[in-house]
């Protein structure tokens, strides 16, 4: 089995980062979010699909991290690059990646 974070990067006014994934591996890997996630407002976009995920969550309007800073934590952290993507039109480009990490039994 595999724990997996999306990871989406756009340029709009500097650079938007987006995260989704368990609530709890994201909470590990940035902890400086661990409050704006538990926040339980059902009008916030990135949390009205269930208590254990987020999806697209603001990263940087949370912390002060770049796209190189999220990825080098990802790794950091054990995670793989196993996919990436990107596309758009002048002026809407945006980049997604897929991180992985093997879950160790016990």
């Amino acid at each position: 089995m595999y724990e997996c974070v999306a990871l989406h990067v756009s340029p709009d006014l500097g650079e938007r980062i987006m995260l989704s994934g368990d609530r709890s591996l994201l909470d590990e890997v940035f902890p400086e979010t661990n409050q704006a996630m538990m926040d339980a407002r059902s009008g916030v976009a990135w949390n009205q699909q269930d208590v254990h995920h987020v999806i697209r969550f603001p990263l940087n309007g949370y912390c002060k991290l770049n796209s190189v800073q999220v990825i080098t934590r990802l790794l950091n952290a054990g995670f793989k690059l196993a996919a990436s993507n990107g596309g758009g039109v002048e002026g809407q480009q945006f980049s997604e990646y897929l991180f992985i990490r093997k879950i160790l039994p016990g």
